[in-house]
């Protein structure tokens, strides 16, 4: 018998069929727990998206009340500085007042739209450190179903055992991902 027959014999005994349906049932194991972690990936990046749009869209709010607040402002200042003189004051006095009170309006609208923006924003944030977690879970189960799969094509078992600890580390990933949820 030549040397390399002896090797592929030892190499075929070492590498059983049991050994197959492991490495077959790992590489399934691992195509689902990337099924999942694609699927939240997908999900909170979503929602991040979501989470910066309706940010934006409180942040133009926000502005057009501060516009709104401002040309009030200016006409105050302008009715304080240079009050036309064909005007009763008593209705003068109620008309500045009647500004004075809807600056406060918007100042306190403006109040309430900021802090909406602000959590909509850290709500992106947070979707989006989500989605950061999850696809770099899924990054390292797609290695570890290539190692596994290699190791069935090659009938290397150590290809396996890589295959194991690099899932075992995009399963840690995942879980450690999923507790931030």
């Amino acid at each position: 018998m030549s040397e390399d027959k002896k090797i592929d014999e030892t190499k075929e005994k070492d590498f059983s069929k049991r050994t197959t349906q492991l490495i077959a049932l790992t590489a399934l194991i691992l195509a689902i727990c990337a099924t999942f972690a694609s699927l939240y990936a997908g999900a909170n990046a979503s929602k991040g998206i979501l989470a910066q749009s309706q940010a934006s869209d409180g942040w133009a709010y926000y502005q057009a009340k501060s516009i709104k607040e401002t040309m009030y402002k200016m006409q105050l200042e302008s009715l304080e500085t240079d009050p036309p003189d064909n005007v009763d004051p008593m209705k003068l006095n109620v008309l500045k007042e009647k500004y004075r009170q809807t600056i406060d309006r918007y100042n306190g609208e403006q109040i309430e739209i900021r802090k909406e923006a602000n959590l909509k924003e850290a709500d992106r944030d947070h979707f989006l450190e989500l989605n950061r977690g999850f696809a770099g879970a899924l990054t390292y189960l797609q290695i570890a179903i290539l190692l596994t799969s290699l190791a069935g094509l090659m009938k290397q078992i150590y290809f396996w055992y890589a295959g194991i600890a690099v899932g075992a580390f995009g399963i840690f990933n995942f879980v450690t991902t999923m507790s931030m949820v």
